[in-house]
C-alpha cells in the first residue's frame, strides 16, 4: 500500500451535484433567482480568439529559451454589476446579480478582478455552463489589501458570475472584471476538452516509488497561473524564523509585472496518484500574493501568499542552501506544459554558467545533460534541489527536450541571496528575518498530530491502469469497475492500514461516463464498509451525480462527515442509480494470481472477491485513493489492549479527539466519562468505532489535565490525559 503523509484541512466545497474544482472559499450553493429586476444584458461575448497569437518566447529556440508556458489569451474588459448583467430578487431580502461570459472555443476561462471589495454578508460564485463546476462562495474574507482577485480556470467556453448581497447594498460596485482569460491549450484538462500536446513521454511522474524519498519536497512545489496567461512552477520555502510564512519562490520572468503576483493562482498537489500518468485534480489553489523581492537580472521572484496554505494542501516548507559550493547532483520537480507534477535528475557534474547576455554573468547553474526526465515550457520557476534535498535555485530556461535533454539553467540561490543590497531585490532580508547568518536550513512540516494526514492507495509501480471489460461467456457484459449486465451492483476496494484513520474523502480514477439521454440523472453512491474478508457493516454513504465527474482523471469527492473505519475496511461505490442507457466505470489494474486482490463485488446481492470470479484466479486493484487523517506514524501500530481489566487512551497529549480502547466490550458510550480536576464531568462528543473502542471529541473544553473514567460494571478504571488544542 502506498502511503503519503501530508496535513489535511476540511475544505468546504460542495457542487450542484457532488464535485467541485475549488480554491479557498466557504462553499455552499448559489441562490435561485426569483424575479428579474433590471437588465444590462445577461451575456457578454468575447471577440473571436486570435488563433495566431504567440508570445515572444514561443518564437525562441535554443539555450536561451525561457520555459514559461503561454496558454491563455487576455481580453481586457470592464464589467461591473452596474454596467452589465442582470439583477434579480432572491430569498431573505437578498438581491442576485448574474452575468454570463462566453469566449468561443475556449477550453477554459478564468477571470481577473480589480477594485475587489466584497461587503459583509455578500457571496460571489463562478460556475460552468452546465453548472457542474462551481467556485465559491467567495466572501469578504477573500478581500486583500491590493483589492485584486483571480479565480482559477473553469472548464468550457461559457461561465457565469453570480453575486448575492443584501438589497440595501445593491447600488454598490464591489468589483470590476478587468480581464477574461481565454485558455487555448486546455490547461484544465476537463471533460472532453483535453489538450493535444501533453508533456513529453520522457517525463517521470513524481509519485513513482523510486522517488518516494522526495515526497516532502514534492509537496512544496506549486503550479502558478498568472494574469498574463502564462503557467510556471514555483516552490514554498522555509525561513530562519520558521514562522510558517508562505513564501513562494519562482522565476522573475513568470511575472511580467511586479503586481501580477496579486492576481496569480497557486495550485498545490496537481499530480498523478502513482507512477502511471493519470490526470490529477487541480482542486487545491490559492488566489493572490504580494511580491516581496524580484530581480530580473538574476531571474528570481519571491512572493508571499495572501493565505497560509491549509493542511489539506499538503504544504511542506522546503529548506535551502545558499553556500557557493557546487552541488554534486540536482533534482527538479516541476509542471512541464502545465501538466501533472514531474521529476527530473542530473547526477552531475554541475557547473557555473551564464544564461544570455541580459542576465548577470555566471549567475546560473548548468545541467549539461539530464539523466532522468527533462524540463519544458511551464517548468520555469521549478525548484532545483541538491543531493541533500535543499533548494539551490529555480529554473530559468534552456534547450532540453525529450529527444535532446541537454543544456538547462537554473538561477543560483546563493547569488539571489544578497547580490543586491536593495531588500526588494534580494532573498536574505525575507528568508533570514532573525539575522542568523546560517548558510542552510532544513525544510519544515508544520502540521502534526491530528492534522498530519496521508493519501492512501493500493497501487504500486508495477500496476498499470485501463478500462477492463467483463465478459458473459464470450459476449461483452460491461466493466468490472462499472456499468455491467452481470448483476454487479457494488464495486469495493479493500484497505488494510496500520492506524485508525479519519477518512475525509476519496478520489476515483474515472475512466468513462457517457450519457445517451439529455439531462439524465445518473448517480453513484460512494460507500464505506467495515469488514475483514468481505464488506460487512455499512458506515457511510453519499450520492454523487455522475454529470459532475470528469473522465480520464482523478475526481476528489469530499465526504460530508469524517469517517472512522478501523484497520480493515472497504471503500467504493454502488451502481444501481445509473440510468439504463448511461455507462460509468473507473480504471483498474489487472494483477497476477500471486499478487494481492483488492477488488470485491456485490453480485446478485452476494459479496465475492474478483479472484473467485475468474477462472485464472487473477487479482485486481481499482484506481481509488483515500484522503485520511489522524496519522502520526504510518509505521507504528496502535497497541491493542489484551487485559480485560485495562484501557488504553491515545493519542496523549490530545489536540482535539482521542480514542479509548478497552480490553473488553464497552456496552455503552455512557460507560466512559471525562472529568476535570474538580471531579466535574465535562461535555464531550462520543462516537463508537468498534465493540471495544470509542472516540471522544474534547472540542469546547479548556486546555488542561483531564481524567478518563471507564465503568466496567465491576469497577472504575481511570487514565489521565493532557488536552492541548493547538
Amino acid at each position: 500500500m502506498i502511503r503519503r503523509i501530508f496535513g489535511l484541512f476540511i475544505l468546504f466545497f460542495f457542487a450542484f451535484g457532488g464535485i467541485v474544482r475549488a480554491q479557498i472559499s466557504e462553499g455552499g450553493k448559489p441562490m435561485k433567482p426569483r424575479e428579474l429586476k433590471s437588465s444590462a444584458g445577461y451575456k457578454v461575448e468575447m471577440p473571436s480568439y486570435l488563433r495566431f497569437f504567440k508570445s515572444s518566447q514561443e518564437e525562441i529556440s535554443g539555450e536561451n529559451k525561457l520555459k514559461s508556458l503561454q496558454f491563455a489569451y487576455p481580453y481586457e474588459v470592464n464589467l461591473t454589476p452596474e454596467n452589465s448583467g442582470e439583477w434579480f430578487s432572491g430569498d431573505n431580502g437578498y438581491a442576485i446579480w448574474k452575468l454570463t461570459i462566453r469566449s468561443e472555443d475556449a477550453y477554459s476561462i478564468y477571470l481577473i478582478f480589480n477594485d475587489f471589495e466584497l461587503p459583509a454578508h455578500s457571496k460571489l460564485f463562478v460556475y460552468s455552463e452546465t453548472e457542474d463546476q462551481l467556485l465559491g462562495a467567495f466572501t469578504a474574507k477573500n478581500n486583500s489589501p491590493s483589492h485584486k482577485f483571480a479565480v482559477a480556470p473553469v472548464a468550457g467556453d461559457e461561465i457565469t458570475v453570480q453575486l448575492e448581497m443584501p438589497e440595501s447594498m445593491q447600488k454598490s460596485n464591489p468589483f470590476r472584471i478587468v480581464k477574461v482569460m481565454h485558455d487555448y491549450t486546455g490547461i484544465l484538462k476537463s471533460d472532453d476538452r483535453r489538450p493535444l500536446g501533453l508533456s513529453g513521454s520522457c517525463n517521470v511522474n513524481v509519485n513513482c516509488e523510486s522517488w518516494e524519498e522526495w515526497g516532502d519536497n514534492k509537496n512544496s512545489v506549486v503550479r502558478i497561473i498568472t494574469e498574463s496567461g502564462e503557467v510556471c512552477s514555483g516552490v514554498l520555502v522555509n525561513n530562519t524564523a520558521e514562522n510558517q510564512k508562505p513564501f513562494i519562490l519562482s522565476a522573475s520572468h513568470c511575472y511580467d509585472r511586479w503586481n501580477y503576483a496579486e492576481t496569480a493562482v497557486y495550485v498545490f498537489n496537481y499530480e498523478s496518484p502513482f507512477c502511471k500518468s493519470l490526470d490529477g485534480d487541480p482542486v487545491n489553489s490559492i488566489s493572490g500574493a504580494v511580491m516581496k523581492a524580484q530581480y530580473d537580472s538574476l531571474d528570481f521572484a519571491l512572493a508571499l501568499l495572501n493565505t497560509v496554505p491549509s493542511p489539506a494542501y499538503q504544504p511542506y516548507y522546503t529548506g535551502w542552501n545558499r553556500s557557493t559550493s557546487l552541488p554534486q547532483s540536482m533534482v527538479t520537480i516541476h509542471h512541464p506544459q502545465g501538466d501533472i507534477k514531474k521529476i527530473a535528475s542530473d547526477n552531475g557534474p554541475i557547473t557555473v554558467a551564464s544564461f544570455d547576455n541580459v542576465y548577470v554573468k555566471n549567475a546560473f547553474l548548468k545541467v549539461a545533460r539530464w539523466d532522468v526526465g527533462v524540463t519544458e515550457a511551464g517548468s520555469s520557476g521549478g525548484p532545483f534541489f541538491d543531493q541533500n534535498k535543499l533548494l539551490v535555485g529555480t529554473l530559468t530556461g534552456g534547450q532540453a527536450v525529450c529527444g535532446n535533454p541537454v543544456n538547462d539553467y537554473c538561477n543560483r540561490f546563493s547569488m539571489a541571496w544578497d547580490f543586491k543590497s536593495d531588500t526588494t531585490k534580494q532573498l536574505k532580508h525575507w528568508l533570514d528575518p532573525v539575522k542568523s547568518g546560517v548558510e542552510k536550513i532544513n525544510g519544515k512540516q508544520f502540521n502534526t498530530g491530528e492534522n498530519l494526514c496521508g493519501t492512501i492507495s493500493n497501487l504500486t509501480d508495477n500496476d498499470s491502469y485501463s478500462l477492463i471489460s467483463a465478459l458473459d461467456g464470450t459476449a461483452f457484459a460491461g466493466y468490472w469497475g462499472g456499468s455491467n449486465s452481470l448483476g454487479i451492483t457494488e464495486v469495493m476496494e479493500k484497505f488494510t492500514t496500520e492506524a485508525y484513520l479519519h477518512i475525509h474523502g476519496v478520489s476515483l480514477g474515472v475512466a468513462k461516463f457517457k450519457s445517451k439521454i439529455t439531462n439524465a440523472s445518473s448517480t453513484i453512491t460512494v460507500k464505506v464498509y467495515t469488514g475483514f474478508s468481505q464488506p460487512d457493516e455499512l458506515i457511510y454513504s453519499q450520492d454523487v451525480s455522475t454529470s459532475s465527474l470528469v473522465a480520464d482523471a482523478l475526481n476528489y469527492i469530499k465526504f460530508t462527515e469524517t469517517v472512522v473505519a478501523g484497520r480493515n475496511f472497504f471503500v467504493g461505490f454502488e451502481l444501481t442509480n445509473i440510468q439504463p442507457l448511461d455507462s460509468f466505470a473507473v480504471y483498474q489494474s489487472l494483477r497476477a494470481a500471486t499478487l494481492p486482490n483488492q477488488l470485491y463485488l456485490k453480485i446478485n446481492n452476494q459479496w465475492s472477491s474478483y479472484t473467485n470470479n475468474n477462472d485464472a484466479k487473477k487479482s485486481m486493484v481499482s484506481i481509488i485513493e483515500l484522503v485520511a487523517c489522524n496519522i502520526d506514524d504510518f509505521s507504528t501500530d496502535t497497541p491493542l489492549v489484551e487485559n480485560p481489566a485495562d484501557i488504553l487512551v491515545f493519542p496523549n497529549p490530545v489536540s482535539m479527539r482521542f480514542t479509548v480502547e478497552a480490553g473488553q466490550e464497552i456496552p455503552d458510550e455512557g460507560n466512559i466519562s471525562v472529568m476535570n480536576l474538580l471531579g466535574q464531568e465535562c461535555a464531550t462528543a462520543k462516537k463508537r468505532l468498534s465493540e471495544r473502542k470509542v472516540e471522544i471529541d474534547m472540542g469546547g473544553n479548556v486546555p488542561g489535565i483531564y481524567f478518563v473514567r471507564f465503568n466496567t460494571g465491576a469497577k472504575y478504571i481511570t487514565r489521565k490525559i493532557s488536552y492541548v488544542p493547538w
